[in-house]
């Protein structure tokens, strides 16, 4: 026993203890400078970009203000909120109503209490990246607004998603052919034809597309009439956030249900409002009509999962596990899963790895949680084959901090693939190869971009 002993103590005197509690290790060591090889390359990469809300490109009215609450009007707004400040105060820093001087005044407190959360980091690193300004504070505040007032003269999408993000394509938030930008393709939502609570509203929709609904067929044929005319203008695939409004619960509902629940909705008043539980059968069924056309026409569809923006929200609502009946019943159907599904990451690696038609995409998440999508990426990548992850989408409204996001992806790939290689995990060339496919290959070809 004593011999035990002192071998037990040898032997943990000799091997680092690193080395013990490492991952196992697969591959021969890397050679020398391996780390800057693999953040050369990752940095280089032509991106794809898979889930913006940009609006059109604009020239910056002289008479308008183009002020720094561009960069905190999506995201650090939520944190500024969550630390205390107000919504219709915040709403009132966006008009013309303050000085830049006097918005920083009245906001600063808020800034200062928030400025740790990776939302606002990312504001910083894009300043510092596209502008030279280390802070944002009593100092720089003017300055910055004023070089992004002049960045605003028609170039400026090129040189910030181009020239800066190297980003190949964009996959718009809806609003297909809207842009004649070669860099966006687009999805778009249906999702107004699930949400419905009234009458009122099944009329609006038939009025939008001048058709008259009386039955449910009618409803359907509305839908798929609009779906293919979003094909026509070009869509890539299909989007649903509904998340942040009910349960990713979509069940099964036999047809007579779903029509007797749209006869009750038709025969009701316009202006009376159904609860959910009594107007859920509808929606589920009609969630499946348009799951059914993303199958027919062999289209990839994203679904907003985890964290929802704002305050007020049910995060259940938006667990993935409530997804599996789907990725059951509709196996040919590609079924994109959002946002690193924050804080439902463990679901993701069952749901990617069990489902041959589920995928990961980190869109938002780094701008989340760095760790979180570095802790995360690393589980994926031992549970999850490689195609089947999406590193990048920025989530933002504008190109800015659009940009800022990309460094930080690309950043996490970096550091999760160099971890990997160090560990004996990945080869170098491995973990090139993967880096290719999560941040430009596996985009490329599910949504067969050309």
């Amino acid at each position: 026993m004593k011999r035990l002993s002192l071998f037990l103590n040898t032997f943990l005197f000799l091997v680092p203890v690193s080395h013990l509690f490492s991952q196992i290790v697969l591959r021969q060591p890397p050679e020398a400078g391996f780390e800057t090889r693999i953040k050369r390359f990752v940095d280089q990469l032509e991106l794809i970009d898979t889930h913006e809300h940009f609006g059109n490109e604009f020239i910056a009215d002289p008479k308008k203000s183009v002020d720094f609450m561009l960069l905190l009007a999506l995201y650090s707004d939520d944190d500024i909120k969550s630390a205390g400040m107000g919504k219709a105060q915040f709403n009132e820093l966006l008009t013309d109503r303050y000085s830049v001087a006097d918005k920083w005044k009245i906001i600063k407190p808020y800034w200062e209490l928030s400025k740790n959360t990776a939302y606002n980091r990312v504001v910083l690193l894009t300043i510092d990246r596209l502008f030279g300004i280390k802070d944002l504070n009593d100092d720089t505040v003017v300055l910055l607004s004023e070089k992004l007032k002049s960045s605003y003269n028609g170039k400026w999408y090129d040189y910030v998603l181009g020239e800066r993000a190297k980003i190949k394509y964009v996959i718009q938030d809806v609003g297909s052919g809207r842009s004649k930008d070669s860099r966006f393709r687009y999805v778009e939502k249906f999702d107004q034809f699930i949400r419905i609570h009234s009458k009122e509203e099944v009329t609006a929709l038939g009025g939008k597309y001048s058709t008259e609904v009386t039955t449910l067929d009618s409803y359907v044929d509305m839908l798929g009439k609009s779906f293919q005319e979003a094909m026509g203008r070009g869509m890539i695939g299909v989007k649903s956030a509904l998340a942040y409004h009910r349960p990713l619960k979509y069940e099964r509902v036999p047809k007579p249900v779903a029509d007797s629940v749209f006869r009750m909705l038709m025969n009701s008043p316009n202006d009376k409002i159904f609860e959910f539980k009594d107007i859920k059968p509808f929606q589920d069924y009609v969630m499946h009509q348009i799951i059914q056309l993303a199958g027919k026409y062999d289209i990839p569809f994203q679904f907003h999962t985890g964290l929802q923006s704002g305050d007020g929200n049910i995060i259940d609502n938006a667990n993935p596990a409530h997804m599996a009946n789907l990725f059951l019943e509709y196996r040919d159907v590609k079924f994109v899963l959002f946002h690193a599904g924050f804080p439902y990451g463990g679901i993701l690696s069952t749901q990617a790895k069990s489902f041959r038609n589920v995928y990961i995409d980190m869109c938002w998440s780094a701008v989340i949680s760095p760790s979180y999508s570095e802790r995360y990426l690393h589980e994926w990548l031992e549970t999850v084959p490689s195609n089947k992850i999406m590193a990048f989408g920025g989530d933002y409204h504008n190109v800015e901090t659009a940009y800022g996001h990309s460094l930080m992806a690309r950043a996490i790939v970096s550091k999760v693939l160099t971890e990997k290689v160090k560990a004996g995990y990945l080869t170098e060339s491995e973990s090139l190869a993967i880096a290719r496919r999560l941040l430009h290959d596996n985009a490329m070809d599910l949504f067969k971009i050309k």
